[in-house]
């Protein structure tokens, strides 16, 4: 394998381990530590989508999520500490500690932010992708959502306009089989999901959504057909999430036998190490250095966060209205 290639593989692995790190820590720290308020959605077992599909943008490219947004976030270059510290409320954090799990965002990257109404972001993202086309810059919008969202009027609303207007704008689907607690032939009368947006005259793609490659791959085609031409894409990724709807699911739904079974065959990070080792592009060794990096780099990541100041009560205030204009 080139040695581009070697070094483009290495980047997505390492990404993959800051995320799956970053939110293991969340599980098994913050949350019996009881360090946040209410709970947090996971992508643990989701990160080859975000990783694969945000290194295909370009830096300027805008990206919007949804509530389960913290593999978004990281991969589009947010700070650990920064994240960290608004999950846990403090002053530091990139809303001020305001916004928590479900509201990370950073406009100096692009991250136009999660929203938690499932389905809400994909108007957003067509407004977004609107002003872009509007402006000349020529960046594109990719919004990420769940198939749970796909049922919804706001994502059909947003496809038809897009279509229409023929808007730079990427709807990126995480199918992760679940829609809370509600599998997803249950949910959707056609499971052809990658069909969902024909009606617009958008044509759809299916991936694997746990093989970071190929989710590279395919999204960095779409990109260069979407900012080309100015059209929207559609792609639906198959994933799963090993971790419950958020860290209060008892899972009630589905067994923990399916959860470790999924897991065994499908966890990304370890199909893209096996690949790595099995055609000797990286040797174990490097696999374990990296992942001690990784880990390391998170936990110094915490304890910063841990450290922080608590918001001033004054801080309530901050940010709540507009500054007067003449």
């Amino acid at each position: 394998m080139a040695a581009k290639n070697r070094e483009q593989l290495l980047h997505f692995y390492e990404d993959m381990l800051r995320i799956r790190f970053f939110e293991e820590k969340i599980r098994d720290v913050l949350l019996p530590q009881k360090l946040f308020r209410g709970s947090s959605h996971l992508a643990i077992g989701q990160e080859a989508v975000a990783v694969g599909a945000i290194h295909a943008l370009r830096p300027d490219d805008t990206v919007i999520s949804t509530h389960r947004g913290h593999s978004h976030a990281l991969a589009k270059g947010m700070d650990p500490p920064t994240v960290f510290a608004e999950i846990m409320g403090r002053r530091t954090g990139c809303c001020r500690g305001k916004g928590g799990s479900m509201h990370l965002a950073d406009e100096s990257l692009h991250f136009m932010g999660e929203n938690p109404v499932v389905g809400s972001n994909a108007p957003m993202a067509a407004g977004l992708a609107l002003a872009a086309k509007l402006d000349g810059s020529g960046r594109v919008t990719a919004a990420f959502f769940g198939e749970g969202a796909l049922n919804t009027g706001a994502f059909h609303e947003a496809a038809n306009l897009a279509a229409l207007w023929s808007l730079p704008v990427l709807f990126l689907c995480e199918n992760n089989l679940y829609a809370i607690s509600v599998p997803l032939d249950k949910s959707s009368a056609s499971l052809d999901l990658e069909r969902r947006a024909e009606a617009y005259g958008i044509k759809g793609q299916r991936v694997n959504g746990m093989r970071v490659m190929e989710v590279y791959d395919a999204v960095s085609a779409a990109v260069e057909e979407t900012r080309a031409k100015s059209v929207p894409s559609y792609l639906v990724f198959d994933t799963y999430r090993f971790e419950g709807h958020h860290t209060a699911d008892k899972q009630t739904y589905r067994t923990h036998e399916e959860a470790l079974e999924e897991f065994r065959k499908r966890d990304p990070i370890h199909i893209l190490e096996f690949e790595m080792i099995d055609d000797h592009t990286v040797p174990i060794p490097t696999t374990i250095q990296y992942r001690d990096r990784i880990r390391a780099e998170i936990d110094q990541a915490f304890e910063e966060a841990l450290a922080e100041p608590w918001p001033e009560p004054d801080d309530a205030l901050s940010g709540v209205y507009a500054e007067g204009g003449e």
